[in-house]
């Protein structure tokens, strides 16, 4: 058949059978109507939680505390999330009634809860959460609560990790400080019963006899030094006169205030004029020019006295000489230290006496006693590592309470979904014109193609090789017409019908979802 011929004899199946074919667009097409009214709709709600290890104090801390960090952040949300106290405080808050449900319902709830959550990581650092139910607001509620609740479950298990390791490092260091404490203990028993057995006595005691005639010689150097110093304060004293005029402090104010300068203009170099040392040298720059401004006017004072002739305690203050005050004092120093390098040259010769006798007592006793120092100084490099790392915990601690190192933030919030997800009615009413119409027409297809009956009778002439003699046609008359025609409007009127029927049906559904 050529295309001409295929056409004609389709449509003539159509005519013939329009009447199937309209009954099975109508079944069709409010099939697939009711089936969208009464589809269960889904809605799903989302939120995406970010988490963060890196903040401001990651770099403050670095080498002293240990942040948590992320590691399989979607398996650890999922394993937090659907636990069975998570679930109950979820279900709690999203309004199913748990003080009225039986533990099996309970169980139930939660399993299907648990099928209906997903749990994705979208990136690094960044988890979403997805819950999907038939009703809107219970979705939305169930989405919110699950990120409530691992923000907080997450922070809780860190806070718990971090007190759990402090735990474990403080155990530890009161454990080696009983190890150390038992060390020292027997290495004090040891020594106080040998007080000559250690490692290299003899080497020490040879150390020690050199080191007195050493002393020895220098002290009785320093001793012959300084009764010449005696002589000579002695005779510098005699020449020196009791008092002359005394210098001012005003002197000593501005050094100080050249002092200070400086260090501000170091501090300066690093620093802004808002640091705090900055502005304490500001102020100590400012209370030194107050002191030299009242020194000058008390100078001025005291000159004032002078030239009047009137008598002022003040005067006889700088009247003192500085200069024979202070060798005075240098030759009560000299003969002070006279007297005691005379003392220590006694006590040195008694010491030397006793390095030569102390010689001659040594044992051989350095295994024991090297044994002893190997134990303590184990436990002590143990035991000086543990308090480091307990400090180091104790930080990690602080921070996890504090909220700091690994943090979570909800990027996205949790939103009230107003459209179903999946499947909705106008997909099944698209899937339902669409096959309403297109089946009874592959229906005609398929029996044009594939019915072996003739149906034309330029079939008989080509492929049976007959003649043709005439072609009788169907003979209609008026009342077979008007039967026809009505039979046709009321075909039409019920596919109208239909048609209007998805358009209310549309209609109400637009209404109520705006």
């Amino acid at each position: 058949m050529n295309i001409e011929q295929w056409i004609y004899l389709a449509r003539a199946e159509i005519r013939s059978n329009k009447g199937k074919m309209v009954l099975i667009f109508v079944v069709v097409s409010l099939l697939f109507l009711i089936a969208g009214l009464y589809w269960p709709k889904k809605y799903e709600s989302s939120t995406t939680i970010l988490a963060s290890e890196k903040n401001i104090i990651t770099p403050l801390m670095e080498g002293t505390a240990v942040a948590t960090g992320v590691q399989s952040l979607a398996g650890n949300a999922k394993e937090i999330m659907l636990s069975r106290r998570v679930l109950e405080q979820v279900m709690e808050y999203a309004g199913w009634p748990v003080d009225k449900m039986s533990p099996l319902e309970i169980e139930i709830t939660a399993e299907n809860i648990s099928k209906r959550t997903r749990v994705d990581s979208i990136g690094v650092g960044l988890l979403r959460i997805s819950y999907v139910d038939k009703d809107p607001r219970r979705a939305f509620k169930t989405t919110e609560r699950f990120a409530e609740l691992f923000i907080q479950e997450s922070l809780r298990a860190k806070q718990n990790e971090s007190r759990a390791a402090f735990e474990f490092v403080d155990n530890q260091v009161k454990l080696y400080h009983k190890k150390l404490l038992d060390a020292e203990s027997r290495l004090k028993a040891f020594r106080g019963s040998n007080a000559d057995a250690r490692p290299g006595s003899q080497t020490d005691v040879d150390a020690r006899i050199t080191q007195l005639r050493q002393q020895l010689e220098q002290t009785r150097l320093q001793l012959s030094e300084a009764r010449e110093r005696e002589n000579a304060l002695n005779r510098q004293l005699s020449g020196e006169a009791a008092f002359s005029a005394q210098l001012t402090k005003e002197q000593q104010f501005r050094e100080r205030i050249v002092e200070l300068q400086q260090q501000r203009d170091n501090l300066l170099l690093n620093f802004r004029e808002s640091h705090p040392d900055v502005i304490r040298l500001n102020h100590q720059i400012r209370e030194m020019e107050d002191l030299i401004a009242a020194e000058t006017a008390r100078r001025k004072e005291i000159i004032a006295a002078l030239r009047g002739g009137r008598d002022d305690s003040r005067i006889a203050v700088i009247q003192s000489n500085p200069l024979y005050q202070q060798l005075r004092q240098q030759l009560s120093d000299t003969r002070t230290e006279i007297a005691t390098l005379e003392t220590r040259v006694r006590i040195t010769n008694g010491f030397l006496t006793e390095a030569l006798e102390r010689s001659v007592r040594i044992t051989d006793s350095e295994a024991e006693l090297a044994e002893l120092m190997r134990d303590y100084e184990v436990n002590r490099t143990l035991y000086s590592d543990l308090l480091r790392r307990r400090e180091n915990a104790r930080v990690s601690m602080s921070l996890d309470q504090e909220g700091q190192g690994l943090s979570f933030k909800i990027q996205e919030p949790a939103a009230l979904p107003l459209k179903p997800s999946g499947l909705r009615l106008l997909h099944f009413m698209m899937a339902g014109l669409l096959l309403g119409g297109g089946i009874p027409l592959g229906m005609i297809a398929a029996v044009v193609q594939l019915d072996p009956r003739v149906r034309q009778y330029g079939t008989l002439k080509q492929d049976l090789k007959l003649r043709i003699l005439a072609v009788v046609p169907t003979l209609q008359t008026s009342r077979d017409r008007r039967t026809k025609q009505l039979v046709n409007a009321s075909l039409g009127l019920v596919m109208v019908a239909v048609i209007v029927c998805y358009g209310y049906v549309g209609y109400l559904r637009y209404t109520q979802a705006t």
